[in-house]
Protein backbone atom coordinates (compact mmCIF):
# COMPACT_ATOMS: atom_id res chain seq x y z
CA UNK A 1 0.00 0.00 0.00
CA UNK A 2 2.79 2.39 0.97
CA UNK A 3 4.62 1.68 -2.29
CA UNK A 4 1.52 2.50 -4.34
CA UNK A 5 1.06 5.78 -2.49
CA UNK A 6 4.70 6.74 -3.11
CA UNK A 7 4.35 5.98 -6.84
CA UNK A 8 1.15 8.05 -7.13
CA UNK A 9 2.75 11.03 -5.43
CA UNK A 10 5.83 10.82 -7.67
CA UNK A 11 3.68 10.75 -10.83
CA UNK A 12 1.76 13.79 -9.65
CA UNK A 13 5.02 15.69 -9.34
CA UNK A 14 6.20 14.66 -12.82
CA UNK A 15 2.90 15.61 -14.48
CA UNK A 16 2.49 18.93 -12.67
CA UNK A 17 0.93 21.40 -15.14
CA UNK A 18 2.83 24.50 -16.14
CA UNK A 19 -0.04 26.74 -15.03
CA UNK A 20 0.13 25.92 -11.33
CA UNK A 21 -2.42 28.59 -10.40
CA UNK A 22 -5.02 27.09 -12.72
CA UNK A 23 -4.31 23.63 -11.34
CA UNK A 24 -4.74 24.80 -7.76
CA UNK A 25 -7.96 26.63 -8.66
CA UNK A 26 -9.33 23.44 -10.18
CA UNK A 27 -8.31 21.52 -7.07
CA UNK A 28 -10.07 24.03 -4.81
CA UNK A 29 -13.23 23.67 -6.92
CA UNK A 30 -13.12 19.91 -6.36
CA UNK A 31 -12.61 20.42 -2.63
CA UNK A 32 -15.65 22.69 -2.49
CA UNK A 33 -17.73 20.06 -4.28
CA UNK A 34 -16.59 17.43 -1.81
CA UNK A 35 -17.61 19.48 1.21
CA UNK A 36 -20.47 21.65 -0.07
CA UNK A 37 -23.09 19.07 0.89
CA UNK A 38 -21.54 17.26 3.85
CA UNK A 39 -23.70 14.26 4.47
CA UNK A 40 -22.93 10.62 4.97
CA UNK A 41 -19.42 11.25 6.26
CA UNK A 42 -20.15 11.08 9.99
CA UNK A 43 -19.19 8.26 12.32
CA UNK A 44 -21.96 7.87 14.85
CA UNK A 45 -21.43 6.79 18.45
CA UNK A 46 -24.10 4.39 19.70
CA UNK A 47 -25.26 3.96 23.28
CA UNK A 48 -24.17 0.34 22.95
CA UNK A 49 -20.57 1.61 22.80
CA UNK A 50 -19.91 0.99 19.13
CA UNK A 51 -18.92 3.20 16.20
CA UNK A 52 -21.43 3.14 13.36
CA UNK A 53 -19.68 3.92 10.07
CA UNK A 54 -21.38 5.63 7.11
CA UNK A 55 -21.61 2.26 5.32
CA UNK A 56 -23.67 0.85 8.22
CA UNK A 57 -21.02 -1.40 9.74
CA UNK A 58 -20.20 -1.15 13.45
CA UNK A 59 -16.86 -1.40 15.25
CA UNK A 60 -15.89 -1.57 18.92
CA UNK A 61 -12.88 0.70 18.36
CA UNK A 62 -11.19 2.71 15.64
CA UNK A 63 -7.65 3.17 14.41
CA UNK A 64 -7.31 6.48 12.60
CA UNK A 65 -5.24 9.50 11.73
CA UNK A 66 -6.71 12.66 13.26
CA UNK A 67 -5.95 14.98 10.34
CA UNK A 68 -7.30 18.03 12.16
CA UNK A 69 -9.87 19.05 14.76
CA UNK A 70 -11.85 22.09 15.86
CA UNK A 71 -13.82 23.26 18.86
CA UNK A 72 -17.60 23.41 18.57
CA UNK A 73 -20.47 24.51 20.80
CA UNK A 74 -24.05 23.40 20.11
CA UNK A 75 -27.18 24.56 21.90
CA UNK A 76 -30.43 22.66 21.29
CA UNK A 77 -33.89 23.80 22.33
CA UNK A 78 -35.32 20.29 22.04
CA UNK A 79 -34.34 17.06 23.77
CA UNK A 80 -32.35 14.60 21.65
CA UNK A 81 -34.50 12.21 19.65
CA UNK A 82 -32.60 9.62 17.61
CA UNK A 83 -35.57 9.23 15.27
CA UNK A 84 -35.93 12.97 14.68
CA UNK A 85 -32.59 14.74 14.82
CA UNK A 86 -33.00 18.52 14.74
CA UNK A 87 -30.26 21.10 14.05
CA UNK A 88 -28.86 23.29 16.83
CA UNK A 89 -30.65 26.53 17.62
CA UNK A 90 -27.32 28.22 18.30
CA UNK A 91 -23.81 27.06 17.39
CA UNK A 92 -20.18 28.13 17.19
CA UNK A 93 -17.22 26.64 15.32
CA UNK A 94 -13.57 27.61 15.60
CA UNK A 95 -10.00 26.51 16.15
CA UNK A 96 -9.66 28.02 19.63
CA UNK A 97 -12.22 27.09 22.31
CA UNK A 98 -11.63 30.25 24.33
CA UNK A 99 -12.49 32.52 21.42
CA UNK A 100 -15.66 30.91 20.13
CA UNK A 101 -18.55 33.18 19.15
CA UNK A 102 -22.01 32.14 18.02
CA UNK A 103 -22.51 32.10 14.27
CA UNK A 104 -24.74 34.79 12.82
CA UNK A 105 -26.49 31.96 10.98
CA UNK A 106 -27.74 30.47 14.25
CA UNK A 107 -31.57 30.30 14.16
CA UNK A 108 -31.79 31.45 17.79
CA UNK A 109 -28.52 33.13 18.73
CA UNK A 110 -28.17 33.22 22.50
CA UNK A 111 -25.23 35.56 23.05
CA UNK A 112 -22.47 37.29 21.09
CA UNK A 113 -19.75 35.56 23.11
CA UNK A 114 -19.80 31.89 24.10
CA UNK A 115 -17.77 32.69 27.23
CA UNK A 116 -20.47 35.09 28.44
CA UNK A 117 -23.46 33.01 27.35
CA UNK A 118 -25.87 31.74 29.99
CA UNK A 119 -26.07 28.34 28.28
CA UNK A 120 -22.31 27.88 28.55
CA UNK A 121 -22.32 27.93 32.36
CA UNK A 122 -22.26 24.87 34.60
CA UNK A 123 -25.57 24.21 36.30
CA UNK A 124 -27.75 25.30 33.38
CA UNK A 125 -28.53 21.65 32.60
CA UNK A 126 -28.35 19.59 35.77
CA UNK A 127 -24.71 19.71 36.83
CA UNK A 128 -23.60 20.34 33.26
CA UNK A 129 -24.14 22.99 30.62
CA UNK A 130 -27.17 23.62 28.44
CA UNK A 131 -24.73 24.16 25.57
CA UNK A 132 -22.66 21.17 24.44
CA UNK A 133 -18.92 21.88 24.35
CA UNK A 134 -17.42 19.43 21.87
CA UNK A 135 -14.53 18.71 19.54
CA UNK A 136 -15.05 17.72 15.92
CA UNK A 137 -12.41 15.43 14.42
CA UNK A 138 -11.57 14.83 10.76
CA UNK A 139 -10.29 11.28 10.43
CA UNK A 140 -8.53 9.14 7.83
CA UNK A 141 -8.04 5.39 7.96
CA UNK A 142 -4.45 4.13 8.45
CA UNK A 143 -4.40 2.79 4.85
CA UNK A 144 -5.57 6.12 3.39
CA UNK A 145 -4.39 7.59 0.13
CA UNK A 146 -5.23 10.83 -1.68
CA UNK A 147 -8.72 9.58 -2.62
CA UNK A 148 -9.78 8.07 0.71
CA UNK A 149 -12.81 9.94 2.12
CA UNK A 150 -12.54 11.91 5.33
CA UNK A 151 -14.81 10.98 8.22
CA UNK A 152 -16.16 13.24 10.95
CA UNK A 153 -16.44 12.22 14.58
CA UNK A 154 -17.93 14.31 17.39
CA UNK A 155 -16.25 14.13 20.80
CA UNK A 156 -18.76 14.46 23.62
CA UNK A 157 -18.19 16.90 26.53
CA UNK A 158 -17.22 13.97 28.80
CA UNK A 159 -14.34 13.01 26.47
CA UNK A 160 -12.87 16.45 25.69
CA UNK A 161 -10.39 16.32 28.56
CA UNK A 162 -9.04 12.95 27.40
CA UNK A 163 -8.77 14.07 23.77
CA UNK A 164 -6.98 17.31 24.65
CA UNK A 165 -4.56 15.32 26.83
CA UNK A 166 -3.88 13.01 23.89
CA UNK A 167 -3.10 15.96 21.61
CA UNK A 168 -0.72 17.39 24.22
CA UNK A 169 0.93 14.01 24.71
CA UNK A 170 1.70 13.69 20.99
CA UNK A 171 3.03 17.25 20.88
CA UNK A 172 5.32 16.65 23.87
CA UNK A 173 6.52 13.20 22.81
CA UNK A 174 6.90 13.64 19.05
CA UNK A 175 7.09 17.44 18.70
CA UNK A 176 4.48 17.01 15.97
CA UNK A 177 0.73 17.58 15.47
CA UNK A 178 -1.62 14.76 16.41
CA UNK A 179 -1.83 13.58 12.77
CA UNK A 180 1.75 12.32 13.17
CA UNK A 181 0.48 9.21 14.96
CA UNK A 182 -2.08 6.48 14.47
CA UNK A 183 -4.66 7.01 17.20
CA UNK A 184 -6.75 4.32 18.83
CA UNK A 185 -10.25 5.55 19.66
CA UNK A 186 -12.18 3.34 22.05
CA UNK A 187 -14.74 3.55 24.85
CA UNK A 188 -14.17 4.04 28.55
CA UNK A 189 -14.91 0.85 30.48
CA UNK A 190 -15.49 2.83 33.68
CA UNK A 191 -18.25 5.03 32.27
CA UNK A 192 -21.86 3.93 31.99
CA UNK A 193 -22.22 6.11 28.92
CA UNK A 194 -20.43 5.92 25.56
CA UNK A 195 -17.43 8.07 26.50
CA UNK A 196 -14.47 8.10 24.10
CA UNK A 197 -10.85 7.44 25.00
CA UNK A 198 -7.78 8.23 22.87
CA UNK A 199 -4.39 6.51 22.79
CA UNK A 200 -1.28 6.63 20.60
CA UNK A 201 -0.66 3.30 18.89
CA UNK A 202 2.39 4.11 16.76
CA UNK A 203 3.97 6.88 14.69
CA UNK A 204 2.43 7.28 11.23
CA UNK A 205 4.59 6.00 8.38
CA UNK A 206 6.16 8.67 6.21
CA UNK A 207 3.85 8.15 3.23
CA UNK A 208 0.74 8.20 5.44
CA UNK A 209 1.93 11.35 7.20
CA UNK A 210 2.41 13.02 3.80
CA UNK A 211 -1.12 12.03 2.73
CA UNK A 212 -2.58 13.42 5.97
CA UNK A 213 -0.62 16.65 5.66
CA UNK A 214 -1.81 17.15 2.07
CA UNK A 215 -5.44 16.69 3.21
CA UNK A 216 -5.15 19.26 6.02
CA UNK A 217 -6.77 22.16 4.16
CA UNK A 218 -9.66 19.97 2.99
CA UNK A 219 -10.15 18.66 6.55
CA UNK A 220 -10.19 22.13 8.06
CA UNK A 221 -12.72 23.42 5.54
CA UNK A 222 -14.97 20.46 6.28
CA UNK A 223 -14.69 20.90 10.04
CA UNK A 224 -15.62 24.57 9.83
CA UNK A 225 -18.54 23.98 7.46
CA UNK A 226 -21.63 25.14 9.34
CA UNK A 227 -24.50 22.70 9.93
CA UNK A 228 -27.62 22.96 7.81
CA UNK A 229 -30.08 24.87 9.99
CA UNK A 230 -32.40 26.00 7.20
CA UNK A 231 -35.31 23.83 8.38
CA UNK A 232 -35.18 25.24 11.90
CA UNK A 233 -34.84 28.78 10.58
CA UNK A 234 -37.89 28.31 8.37
CA UNK A 235 -39.87 26.92 11.31
CA UNK A 236 -38.86 29.87 13.50
CA UNK A 237 -39.68 32.42 10.80
CA UNK A 238 -43.08 30.91 9.94
CA UNK A 239 -44.98 32.34 12.97
CA UNK A 240 -43.44 35.77 12.34
CA UNK A 241 -44.50 35.74 8.70
CA UNK A 242 -47.99 34.62 9.68
CA UNK A 243 -48.23 37.40 12.24
CA UNK A 244 -47.20 40.00 9.66
CA UNK A 245 -49.82 38.74 7.20
CA UNK A 246 -52.63 39.06 9.74
CA UNK A 247 -55.01 41.83 8.63
CA UNK A 248 -55.38 44.89 10.80
CA UNK A 249 -58.51 44.90 13.00
CA UNK A 250 -61.51 46.80 11.55
CA UNK A 251 -62.42 49.89 13.52
CA UNK A 252 -66.02 50.24 14.73
CA UNK A 253 -68.17 52.28 12.35
CA UNK A 254 -69.70 55.56 13.53
CA UNK A 255 -73.22 55.16 14.80
CA UNK A 256 -74.76 57.11 11.86
CA UNK A 257 -72.97 54.92 9.30
CA UNK A 258 -73.86 51.79 11.19
CA UNK A 259 -77.50 52.93 11.14
CA UNK A 260 -77.42 53.55 7.41
CA UNK A 261 -76.63 57.29 7.57
CA UNK A 262 -73.91 59.21 5.72
CA UNK A 263 -70.44 60.03 7.10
Amino acid sequence: MAKAQTTAIAKAKVNLPVDVNAAMAAEMEQIQKRISAPSGDRIMVTQGKTFKLPNGSELDELEAIVVDFCAANFYYTEAYDRGNVVPPACFALGLEPAGLVASDNSPDKQCASCAACWANQFGTSGKGKACQNTRLLALLTPDADAETPLYLLKVSPTAIKNFDAHVNSVANSFKMPVRAVVTQISFSQESEYATLRFKTLRPAEKDLLLVAHNRLEEARKRLLTEPDVSALKAANDAPKAKAKAKPAPVKALPKKVAAGGKR
